[in-house]
C-alpha cells in the first residue's frame, strides 16, 4: 500500500496529471477569450500535451507562453481561414435545402468531401504546428499526406478530438455534462488523450 501512495508511486502520479491538466485547461480557456488567440492557444496546449505523452516533462505556465508566443502568427492565420472555411461550409449546408434534383446529391456530396478536408486540419494542423518548424504550406500539404497515408488513424483521431463536441447537440444531459467538465478539465483532456494517438502518428515519419 505504501509502494502505491509515495510520491513516485501510479496514484501520486495520477494525481498530479489531474492538476496540470486543470490548470492547462484554465490556462487555455483564458487565453481563448479573444476569440483570435484560439489557433494559438489550442497550438500551445498540443505543444504541452505532445511532450506529457512522450514523458518529456517542463514548465506549464511557462511552457504554454513559450509555445503560444512562437507559434502566434501561424496559428491565428491558420485559424482564421479554417473559422472562414467552417462559416462557409455552414452556409452551404444551410442554403442545401432550396436545392433540388440531381443538383443537390452532388453538392451534398461535395460538402461531405470538404468537410472531411475540414475535420483532417481542423485536428491536425495545430499539432503538427505544435510539433515541427515548417511553413504554413508545408504543414497543409504534410497533414493531408499523413491523413491519406492513415485514414483509420485519422478517422479515430477526429472521432477523440470532435465526438464529444459533436455528441452534445443531440442530448441536453451531454450538453450540460460537457460544459461542465469544459470549464474545469474537458478541453486538455479531450487533447491530452488524443495526443497519443497522434504521437503514435508523428512517430510512423520521425523513427
Amino acid at each position: 500500500m505504501g509502494s502505491i501512495l509515495r510520491i513516485d508511486g501510479p496514484v501520486y502520479h495520477f494525481l498530479s496529471r489531474v492538476v496540470e491538466l486543470i490548470l492547462l485547461n484554465i490556462v487555455f480557456i483564458l487565453c481563448c477569450l479573444p476569440i483570435i488567440t484560439i489557433g494559438a492557444s489550442v497550438t500551445a496546449m498540443f505543444s504541452l500535451t505532445l511532450k506529457m505523452v512522450r514523458g518529456e516533462e517542463g514548465g506549464l505556465i511557462n511552457g504554454f507562453w513559450q509555445a503560444f508566443k512562437n507559434n502566434f502568427k501561424q496559428s491565428t492565420l491558420v485559424w482564421g481561414f479554417l473559422a472562414l472555411f467552417g462559416m462557409i461550409l455552414v452556409l452551404n449546408y444551410f442554403f442545401l435545402q432550396f436545392y433540388t434534383g440531381k443538383s443537390s446529391t452532388i453538392i451534398l456530396m461535395s460538402l461531405v468531401m470538404f468537410s472531411a478536408i475540414f475535420c483532417i486540419y481542423l485536428v491536425l494542423i495545430f499539432p503538427y504546428i505544435a510539433r515541427y518548424k515548417c511553413t504554413i504550406k508545408q504543414a497543409c500539404i504534410n497533414v493531408l499526406k499523413m491523413s491519406i497515408a492513415n485514414p483509420f488513424l485519422t478517422l479515430l483521431i477526429i472521432v477523440m478530438t470532435l465526438g464529444p463536441t459533436v455528441l452534445m447537440f443531440f442530448s441536453p444531459f451531454v450538453f450540460v455534462i460537457k460544459i461542465y467538465l469544459d470549464i474545469f478539465i474537458g478541453f486538455s483532456l479531450i487533447i491530452y488523450i488524443s495526443s497519443f494517438m497522434i504521437r503514435r502518428l508523428f512517430d510512423k515519419y520521425e523513427t
